[in-house]
């Protein structure tokens, strides 16, 4: 059992290697700016805590039978995972784009034969959606920090998020930004967080 800064008292259960970080609700959290910024305030906090984290959805409740049973079952999965977070942070970088730049949709399965034409087909429009135009000449500039990648877009604004060493933060700020503004590209950095892109399986 341990408190946190902010006074809230978490117990660890664990299962093996893995183990979760829980605290006792009478009932879920209400989605408010308020609590999202003290649910991050906590993660940052077990986050400095711990050398390796994967922070669960906001809101996340389980009887305590049922997360037992999820650390058995998924504990290889969830060792796998904090391996790969251990001693890293997520930088968030933002970039704009125009239709221009954003890959044309397709139908990539088109009519398959066969449940691997499916596949492919599907791991191709996996591959494409993480496609950013603009920012392909800048990440070679930091490829050498990213450990993992997570690309998400939403109408003209590309999240791109990328998993790297918690003591490399500063070189990867001032080389990306260095990258972009000799690309003429405008693009938003922020963090360190902790690794919220990197924690689905």
């Amino acid at each position: 059992m341990f408190t946190t800064r902010s006074g809230e008292r978490f117990r660890i259960i664990r299962n093996g290697r893995v183990a979760a970080v829980v605290t006792q609700r009478a009932r879920p959290l209400t989605p408010s700016a308020a609590t999202l910024r003290r649910y991050d305030r906590t993660m940052r906090e077990l986050a400095a805590r711990f050398p390796a984290i994967l922070p669960a959805r906001f809101g996340t409740t389980v009887p305590e039978d049922e997360l037992l049973f999820i650390l058995s079952s998924r504990r290889a999965s969830l060792a796998r995972g904090l391996a790969t977070v251990r001693g890293r942070v997520q930088m968030t970088v933002r970039v704009m784009t125009t239709a221009a730049e954003v890959p044309p949709a397709t139908d990539p399965f088109g009519s398959p034969s066969s449940g691997r034409d499916y596949l492919t087909g599907k791991a191709r429009a996996a591959a494409a959606a993480r496609v950013v135009p603009v920012f392909e000449p800048i990440r070679g500039a930091v490829a050498r920090w990213i450990r993992d990648e997570r690309v998400d877009r939403r109408g003209g604004v590309a999240s791109i998020y990328h998993l790297i060493p918690r003591s490399s933060v500063e070189n990867y700020r001032r080389t990306l930004n260095t990258a972009a503004d000799a690309a003429g590209v405008r693009l938003v950095i922020s963090g360190p967080w902790p690794p919220y892109a990197f924690s689905a399986d």
